[in-house]
């Protein structure tokens, strides 16, 4: 497995956007020069969402910040196969070197692409190969990067059973995928490492952005009981935050959201409990960096978990530490220290003997076999 570790920079530039074949296109502002690694990002969100889609936004701004022979352009709001290739195959046919993919949902029109247009690299994310997509079904232009995302849901997860007050935590995710679905069975798993006996419920509210839908649901998660809410979906965590917001205020006592992908704290300091910061930032600018130097090998596979992706976390807030004993505080960091050693293994949703990318498979799982005591 190849993985290039390479310092985050703290510069940012500034983006301007314009629409253009009906999509959100982002360009950065500096031209391409004549020998520029020209790269286009293409993913299901925005890149000011907060979520999923600005942490790859944020890679690839600092990558170009890094090396001005980099130059990314992003098109935003890509939610079909059918889109995915158009716009794919539009870049490739204007000589663009790399097309990066950051849904985890086309696997198929990623294969496809390479396919077509076998000089330009292709790359999605999250994928882990199995035998269908691996070598040698795997095309030589067509890298895999799997951001093991699921670990800080793991990690939020253990958070969640240390704070809550009713013993009920929930998800509600965006679609049912294995790359999705690993994040709430992780979560869950997580806080089964805590507490065995949690109760867990989830739904899956098959949208990204529509917080109508995404509040409706966590009204009535939280009508049944449940006081966290982990939220594995893109700028429909927006409706989850208004909701635990609107349940307090209508008596409930505290109750908390856990957006995922991206530091969130700012979105709602009472009610946000963590971020599951899914290290995806240090991720798009490793791959993009790798590419622009020539290393991804052939039927690439670049894997990130947290044992290598120290971006990977479920950060305890100062608001939240107090709400903590000594004790819970203490538990919570050997299981952190022991998921970053490779104590604890979280299971993949589809490779191993343990896999949690089927719906309820974190309910299922022996916790002594996967290093919780």
């Amino acid at each position: 497995m190849s993985f290039l570790r390479i310092l985050l920079y703290k510069t940012k530039i500034t983006v301007t956007s314009v629409v253009a074949l009906g999509l959100l296109v982002s360009f950065f502002p500096l031209a391409a020069s004549a020998d520029a690694y020209r790269v286009a990002l293409i993913y299901p969100g925005t890149a000011t969402d907060l979520s999923w889609s600005n942490a790859w936004f944020d890679g690839a701004e600092l990558a170009m910040a890094g090396n001005s022979d980099i130059h990314v352009e992003s098109v935003e709001l890509l939610n079909d196969p059918a889109s995915v290739l158009q716009q794919g195959a539009a870049f490739a046919s204007q000589g663009y070197d790399m097309v990066l993919i950051a849904h985890g949902a086309m696997v198929d029109p990623a294969i496809t692409l390479a396919q077509q247009f076998p000089s330009v690299q292709f790359c999605l994310a999250p994928h882990h190969p199995g035998d269908a997509t691996g070598p040698p079904n795997q095309p030589k232009n067509l890298c895999w990067i799997d951001v093991a995302q699921h670990n800080a849901n793991f990690l939020a997860g253990a958070l969640a059973a240390l704070v809550t007050q009713t013993g009920h935590v929930g998800s509600l995710n965006g679609f049912a995928f294995p790359a999705l679905t690993r994040q709430a069975e992780g979560f869950h798993l997580g806080a089964r490492c805590v507490n065995p006996n949690i109760q867990f419920s989830q739904q899956y509210i098959n949208t990204w952005t529509d917080t109508g839908i995404s509040k409706a649901a966590a009204l009535a998660v939280y009508a049944a009981g449940a006081d966290v809410i982990m939220a594995p979906t893109d700028s429909a965590v927006l409706g989850i935050v208004q909701a635990a917001k609107e349940a307090r205020g209508q008596g409930r006592g505290d109750v908390w959201v856990i957006p995922s992908y991206y530091e969130s704290q700012s979105l709602g300091p009472n009610v946000v409990l963590t971020s599951a910061i899914h290290g995806l930032t240090f991720a798009s600018k490793s791959a993009i960096e790798a590419g622009a130097a020539g290393g991804i090998p052939d039927a690439g596979f670049l894997d990130f978990d947290a044992t290598n992706n120290p971006e990977i976390s479920a950060p305890v807030y100062s608001n939240i530490k107090a709400l903590l004993t000594a004790d819970q505080l203490a538990t919570y960091d050997d299981i952190v220290r022991k998921v970053r050693s490779g104590e604890i293994i979280i299971p993949d949703e589809t490779t191993g003997d343990i896999t949690i990318g089927a719906i309820d498979s974190g309910g299922s799982v022996d916790l002594s076999a996967i290093g919780c005591s």
